[in-house]
């Protein structure tokens, strides 16, 4: 661009900077003018005035140049999301009046999305649908960055530990003036190998043995049996194994045990030693437990649903689990009996009150709140089955008592009908007041095909021989 500047480049904006914004005030050695034309220039999607109106600039106004609301301006329009690149120029002075020209570069938009290395058609639909790396989409050097790092943490988990991914963009060559720039990007994944573990390496434990301690992991090292078989490195139940060996010595009684440091050294470009160091300290014994707040059951009730008397060695899991399984919706614990007879808003927690030598005293804390009662009860996705043949199947009713094991029963007698998906079934509780002790009740279900193909047969005879249903 051949353009002759009576006055150096004011500002230059590209991706990673922004202007901060302040009070139009005049700047060392500024002169205030008054503009008398604003000209656009560069590619956008916008019309002229489009983009005049985004500065907030108009003819006449007076402006200090160089001043602050010509930095406000900028960081405007960056703010915007809109442009890669801009630049403001003074093109002529004449007397105070000075003429603008504003030249912006828009973010191109995706054409095309190319994906190299991957052989599986679903594999690279699944990429870009995941990324969002529809045509149209602004790229913007974040949407790059975030798909490279979404790339590679997802084949990480997966045990590809060398995986690399490169994201280029090309221009398209667009003839059409009045669009806005449009680019095809182009994705080089090289997955490698999965990395394997040559060794677990486990430090500072007493109690229990290397080999105790690698059987609560699903993370294993090469079999010594087949000695060229190596386990593959899995990040999410690498992650998942040091709480399993933590929750194995909380459950003998080892509270205080912990994983102080753990490293995993690369070996290659395809295996890896893993080295774990312990902290086992001492073993307790439960103490006096004691109920806080209870009315609705006695402490000799609550005592016996625990399970838990002084002298037991301390098991941190078992107590977590018998004030509330979240594992298991129906287990006998101390939520769910308080649950099932209606009391859905209480809250139950154990308290340290004491640790003594080898020895941890409790609280078990309740609040029971207010009983609570269902008000509405409504099914929601039935498209194609009859009202009547699923209200006929709940256990839950207007004006009953909230009760746990019903929400639970209902939701999976539902399943057992056979026309809903039972994995997609999903009880929703709306409208919840504790002051009132009133809920309402959505069971969300979705239709399961109509149809089904049952094939039985075998080979015999020469031939195959069944039945088609």
């Amino acid at each position: 661009m051949n353009k002759q500047l009576f006055l150096i480049l004011i500002c230059t904006i590209t991706f990673g900077f922004k202007a901060i914004a302040q009070n139009d005030v005049p700047i060392a050695n500024s002169k205030e003018y008054t503009i008398a034309e604003i000209k656009v220039t560069g590619t956008s999607n916008y019309n002229e005035q489009t983009v005049i109106a985004f500065t907030g600039l108009r003819e006449g106004d007076k402006i200090y140049i160089p001043g602050d609301r010509m930095s406000n301006v900028i960081k405007k329009l960056w703010d915007l999301g809109l442009f890669s690149d801009i630049n403001f120029y003074i093109t002529k002075i004449e007397d105070d009046q000075a003429y603008l020209e504003l030249e912006i570069q828009e973010v191109p938009e995706l054409h095309e999305v190319t994906i190299n290395g991957l052989k599986k058609k679903k594999r690279r639909e699944e990429i870009i649908k995941d990324n969002k790396l529809k045509p149209g989409t602004k790229v913007t050097e974040n949407l790059i960055a975030n798909t490279r790092a979404n790339l590679r943490e997802e084949y990480k988990s997966d045990g590809y530990l060398n995986a690399s991914v490169d994201i280029r963009t090309r221009e398209v060559q667009d003839t059409t003036a009045s669009e806005s720039s449009k680019v095809d990007m182009i994705l080089n994944i090289e997955r490698g190998e999965k990395v394997k573990i040559s060794s677990i390496n486990i430090e500072g434990n007493d109690v229990f043995s290397d080999a105790k301690v690698r059987r609560q992991m699903k993370t294993k090292r090469k079999n010594f049996l087949r000695f060229w078989k190596r386990s593959k490195f899995i990040a999410e139940d690498y992650k998942n194994d040091k709480e399993k060996i933590i929750n194995k010595y909380k459950e003998k009684g080892y509270r205080d045990a912990r994983i102080t440091s753990d490293s995993i050294i690369k070996k290659g470009n395809k295996d890896i030693a893993i080295n774990l160091q312990l902290e086992e300290g001492d073993r307790y014994y439960f103490g006096n437990i004691e109920f806080l707040g209870n009315s609705v059951y006695s402490d000799q009730q609550l005592k016996q649903v625990l399970g838990i008397s002084k002298g037991d060695v301390y098991n941190g899991v078992l107590l977590k689990k018998k004030i509330a399984d979240n594992e298991k919706p129906d287990a006998n614990d101390l939520t769910n009996l308080y649950q099932n007879n209606g009391y859905l808003f209480s809250q139950i927690n154990p308290v340290e009150t004491r640790v003594y030598n080898d020895t941890i005293d409790f609280e078990i804390r309740i609040v029971e709140g207010k009983e609570a009662y269902f008000n509405d009860i409504v099914v929601n996705g039935n498209d194609k089955t009859n009202d009547h043949v699923i209200y006929r199947n709940l256990r839950t009713r207007p004006g009953q008592k909230y009760s746990k094991e019903d929400v639970v029963r209902t939701v999976r007698e539902l399943g057992q009908l056979g026309f809903f998906d039972a994995e997609q079934l999903s009880p929703e509780f709306k409208n919840v007041n504790p002051n009132d002790g009133t809920l309402d009740l959505e069971y969300n279900v979705v239709e399961s095909g109509a149809s089904q193909i049952e094939l039985q047969g075998g080979y015999g005879g020469g031939g195959f021989v069944g039945t088609l249903g």
